[in-house]
Parts: C-alpha cells; sequence; structure tokens
C-alpha cells in the first residue's frame, strides 16, 4: 500500500477521528483495565453504526461534556464572530462547509515547522515569516489563548486538562481552530504555521481539510537539548505544560511520532531538515 492509498483508507474509515475518541475517552475514565475498556469502547462504535458517527467526546462520560451544538443556520461571519459557551462547543462540521482559503485567489504557500518540545520552532518560524513577509500561526499559543479565554466552557476545561498531562489536544478541535484562524487572516503571500502536525494522523488531516503544505520545516534536535530548553523555558515562562510529568510524556510522544511524521513528508519531497 502507498502513501496515497494509506492516506485515503484512513481518511475513507475515519481511523483518526476514532483514535483521538478513544484517547480522550482513555484519559478521562482512566480504567484499572484499559484494554477491556476499549473493548467496550469499540462495542459501543458498532452499536452507533460505524466511525463516522464517533466524536471527539463520544467516550467521555456525560458530565464531562460539552455543552449541545448549536442548531444549524448560522453564517460564517456570526460564527467567527461570537464566542459564546454554545457557540465554543459547535464541532467542526460547520466550520467543514466552507472554504478555507478564497478559490477565486491564489491560495498563499504554507510552510509548517515541526519539531521536538524545546526545538525552538516559535523563534524560527519568526524567523521565517519577518524574512519572508509571512504571516505567522503558532498553534499551540492559539490554543493556549482559547483555553485562558474559554476558562468557563467545558470543553475547554477538559482540552486544558489534556494538554497539562503532556498529551496532544485533540485532533478535530485542534484543525477547526487552524481552519477559523486561517479564515481570520486577509489575503497573504504565505503562512508560517508552527507546532502542527505532531504525527501522521494530524498531516493527513490537514492535507485533507486544508491544503498540502508547500515546506515542512523539521528542526532536528537531540533530546537531552529539548530536555534541557524545556527546563529552562519552566522556570522562566512558568507554562502549564512545561511541568516535569507533562515534559517527560510530550518527550516521549515526539520520540514515538517523529520519524514516521518525517519520512511520510520526505516522500512527498516537502522536508527540510535544520540541525
Amino acid at each position: 500500500m502507498n502513501t496515497n492509498d494509506a492516506k485515503e483508507y484512513l481518511a475513507r474509515r475515519e481511523i483518526p477521528q476514532l483514535f483521538e475518541s478513544l484517547l480522550n475517552g482513555l484519559m478521562c475514565s482512566k480504567p484499572e483495565d484499559p484494554v477491556e475498556y476499549l473493548e467496550s469502547c469499540l462495542q459501543k462504535v458498532k452499536e452507533l453504526g460505524g466511525c463516522d458517527k464517533v466524536k471527539w467526546d463520544t467516550f467521555v462520560s456525560q458530565e464531562k461534556k460539552t455543552l449541545p451544538p448549536l442548531n444549524g443556520g448560522q453564517s460564517r461571519r456570526s460564527f467567527l464572530r461570537n464566542e459564546s459557551d454554545t457557540d465554543l462547543s459547535e464541532t467542526a462540521e460547520l466550520i467543514e462547509e466552507y472554504e478555507v482559503f478564497d478559490p477565486a485567489r491564489p491560495r498563499p504557500k504554507i510552510i509548517l515547522v515541526i519539531g521536538g518540545p524545546g526545538s525552538g520552532k516559535g523563534t524560527q518560524s519568526l524567523k521565517i515569516a519577518e524574512r519572508y513577509g509571512f504571516q505567522y500561526i503558532s498553534v499551540g499559543e492559539l490554543l493556549r489563548k482559547k483555553i485562558h479565554s474559554t476558562s468557563s466552557n467545558r470543553k475547554w476545561s477538559l482540552i486544558a486538562k489534556i494538554i497539562t498531562t503532556g498529551e496532544l489536544a485533540p485532533q478535530e478541535t485542534t484543525i477547526t481552530e487552524i481552519k477559523q484562524k486561517l479564515m481570520q487572516i486577509p489575503d497573504e503571500e504565505g503562512i508560517v504555521i508552527d507546532g502542527f502536525p505532531r504525527d501522521v494522523a494530524q498531516a493527513l488531516s490537514f492535507e485533507d481539510q486544508i491544503c498540502t503544505p508547500d515546506l515542512v520545516v523539521f528542526l532536528a534536535c537531540a533530546n537531552q537539548r529539548l530536555k534541557e530548553r524545556l527546563l529552562k523555558r519552566a522556570e522562566q515562562q512558568g507554562r502549564p505544560d512545561d511541568n516535569l510529568k507533562a515534559t517527560q510524556r510530550r518527550l516521549m510522544n515526539f520520540k514515538q511520532n517523529a520519524a514516521p511524521l518525517v519520512k511520510y513528508f520526505q516522500e512527498k519531497g516537502l522536508i527540510m531538515t535544520v540541525s
């Protein structure tokens, strides 16, 4: 099976969304027997009618769930403007109804900057953006600002806990936030996106829902150096996701996901590695 076949299969079967939902359920429920718990979740998927019926919070206990989604009929403009608790519980379907980029205009060049936690993605992304006059988006900062400004929202309170443990934010939510941000940006020649994707599933989702990037910059850095930078950043900035346990988890996630992600973009001829 080649890369395109794999991408088509994963997207058609809603596999990334299924994994995301299962992971969220595991982290919220913390079952004594995770295997038995996953078996019960998969049985529920069958009862629901398949993976396409699964959402990010399908296996989150009822009391922790976000408010129900808003009824249809809301325009793109009003969705982007409103920040009420109900609007923030809207799922990705509403955003997916609209083109991220105006099809009547040339699409801006998209540069993704990836690397381990503490590899300097923010610093290097800003340098690239300033050099070429591109717009800059930090996905991590985008999520942290949303968490801070919507602390009373149930969904975002849960996401804040997920991030604090060092796990990745729900893929569906992150993609939706990126798309919303892109639609708010005026016409730009190019956009530099820092901190996304973190794994192959996120890369596939980005390409499926937004576009194929023009370039992916990978910041290679030794694990020990990453640890030293994260400890120093924790002292200076006090970010909640820079606690020791979260740092260890993030480094482990990076170690597991980096090689397949870099290989995926290498096979597409998009990667540029910077040491």
